[in-house]
């Protein structure tokens, strides 16, 4: 399932309809970039969903290559 990455705002806010994506994401980022400074998954009252954010640079090449593999 697509997540929708938010660049533009500060911090940076990733967004998907299925909360365990958003869970391996995050541990993905964590295992492999060594991403720490994020949020816990929540739910997105805007859109609907969940999401969570980000506090630290994130190169969008990460975000691809979780779901490229």
């Amino acid at each position: 399932m697509p997540v929708r990455v938010d660049w533009d705002r500060q911090p940076v806010s990733i967004h998907s309809d299925d909360k365990d994506e958003l869970e391996r994401l995050i541990e993905f980022l964590k295992v492999r970039f060594s991403i720490r400074k994020r949020s816990i998954v929540m739910p997105d009252r805007e859109s609907g969903g969940f999401l969570f954010f980000v506090y630290q640079p994130c190169d969008p090449r990460w975000i691809t290559e979780f779901y490229l593999g």
